[in-house]
């Protein structure tokens, strides 16, 4: 995959949030190092319920970060994953979140999505070749929309923490990633946002 050019830290956010927007850009690098272990397809199509993808304003307590998705160069990230696969991924949507909780000091929670459809896929194959690539990743749930799920924590023990958690279905995949939280807190926000970004909209 190509290199990824970043954009300076944006001059309006608050001093506070430099540690974290530049944590950010770190997730980009380890999203782009996770895609060719998320696309896996096989033929022909097993199957079962259609689903999209969304990227709505708010999913739950996060909303919608245009200018973290501007400065790290999000969209052509998206575009990458189409052309690795042609014919095989479309429909491939990005967006950038973030929370405060006031309950934890008003502390920024943020995630990065990245998710489309498959024209056909083996969520047990998927997930398999997830947890060879990276060494530590843990077999989830997935949720109530079902598939297969995995988590995985990366340089846990340093300040360039990045958590990443994936999840495969019949036609599609979905990454969620964050440099604020470890992989079985991500897990759980995986769950509780995964019905607002993928929808079923055939059975």
């Amino acid at each position: 995959m190509r290199d990824v050019t970043f954009s300076r830290v944006p001059a309006g956010l608050h001093s506070s949030n430099r540690r974290l927007w530049l944590a950010v850009l770190a997730v980009v690098i380890a999203a782009a190092a996770a895609i060719p272990a998320i696309i896996k397809v096989e033929g022909p199509s097993h199957g079962g319920l259609v689903h999209a993808m969304q990227t709505p304003a708010r999913i739950g307590s996060f909303t919608q970060a245009a200018d973290m998705e501007s400065a790290t160069h999000l969209a052509g990230l998206r575009n990458g994953v189409i052309q690795m696969s042609p014919g095989q991924v479309s429909n491939v949507k990005s967006a950038v979140y973030e929370s405060r909780n006031p309950a934890a000091g008003n502390t920024v929670q943020i995630i990065m999505f990245i998710g489309g459809h498959l024209a056909s896929a083996a969520p047990a194959t998927s997930i398999t070749g997830f947890t060879q690539k990276f060494a530590g990743a843990t077999v989830v749930s997935a949720g109530s929309l079902g598939g297969k799920a995995a988590c995985v924590e990366e340089g846990a023990t340093t300040s360039s923490q990045v958590s990443m958690c994936v999840w495969f279905d019949n036609d599609s995949f979905g990454e969620i990633v964050s440099p604020t939280m470890n992989a079985t807190t991500l897990a759980t926000v995986m769950r509780t946002v995964r019905p607002d970004l993928e929808i079923v909209v055939k059975n």
